[in-house]
């Protein structure tokens, strides 16, 4: 990738996790409540869909041959 093409990816990358950040605070000043609850819901939904996939990448790995 070219030098321009890294300076405005890393660009781009930096202005939406500030554009997230505000938002994500914005709406914990409107609705703290609630907020709280989607963004622990959403992270324990995540954290299972993210131990699921791992769990299958492995299971397929170690399938024994019943000797």
């Amino acid at each position: 990738m070219s030098a321009i093409k890294k300076t405005l990816a890393r660009k781009a990358a930096k202005t939406a996790v500030k554009h997230t950040a505000h938002g994500t605070a914005s709406k914990l000043r409107r609705d703290p409540m609630r907020t709280m609850t989607l963004l622990g819901l959403g992270g324990a939904v995540g954290a299972v869909a993210g131990w699921m996939a791992g769990r299958s990448a492995t299971g397929s790995a170690s399938v024994s041959t019943g000797s």
